[in-house]
C-alpha cells in the first residue's frame, strides 16, 4: 500500500459515488492531469467506487475509503471496501459479450497504467495508478 496525502470515507450509498469521483479529480488536476488522462482517471475511479458500493459493501452503512495522491509511482488511487472480496485471478481477461457485468475491471485496466486488486480478509482494495504527466517538452 502507499502512503497517500488525501483520504476520505463515504457511506456505501450510490449517490455518494459522484462526490467521491469529483474529489479525486480535483486532486488529479492539481497533480497536472488534463484531457484524456483526466478522463481515464474519472472513468476508472467511477468504476472502482461503484464496484465497492454495489459489490463490496454488504449494507449501505458500510464505508468505502478512498486514498489518493501523487507518489514516485504516479498518481495513486486506493478504493477500499468492507466486503468479502473475490479472487482477482478469476476476472475474465476476454470480453464475454453475453455477460451482464464484469466489464468494469477490464475497463480500469485498459485506462490506467496499473490496476492491482487485493483482499486482506477484511475488505477489498483496488489500487489504480496513472503515471504523472511529463512537464518536459
Amino acid at each position: 500500500m502507499y502512503d497517500l496525502s488525501d483520504q476520505f470515507e463515504i457511506s456505501a450509498y450510490p449517490q455518494n459515488a459522484g462526490a467521491a469521483r469529483e474529489r479525486v479529480l480535483q486532486a488529479a488536476t492539481r497533480a497536472g492531469f488534463a484531457g484524456m488522462d483526466l478522463a481515464d482517471i474519472e472513468i476508472s475511479v467511477g468504476e472502482a467506487v461503484t464496484n465497492a458500493i454495489l459489490y463490496g459493501s454488504p449494507k449501505p452503512s458500510c464505508l468505502v475509503v478512498l486514498s489518493f495522491g501523487p507518489t514516485n509511482a504516479g498518481f495513486v488511487i486506493q478504493v477500499r471496501d468492507e466486503g468479502t472480496g473475490f479472487d482477482p485471478s478469476l476476472v475474465q481477461t476476454e470480453e464475454d459479450t453475453d455477460a451482464l457485468g464484469g466489464r468494469g475491471i477490464r475497463l480500469m485496466r485498459a485506462l490506467m497504467d496499473e490496476v492491482d486488486l487485493h483482499y486482506d480478509g477484511h475488505g477489498m482494495t483496488a489500487i489504480l495508478i496513472k503515471k504523472l504527466p511529463s512537464h518536459s517538452g
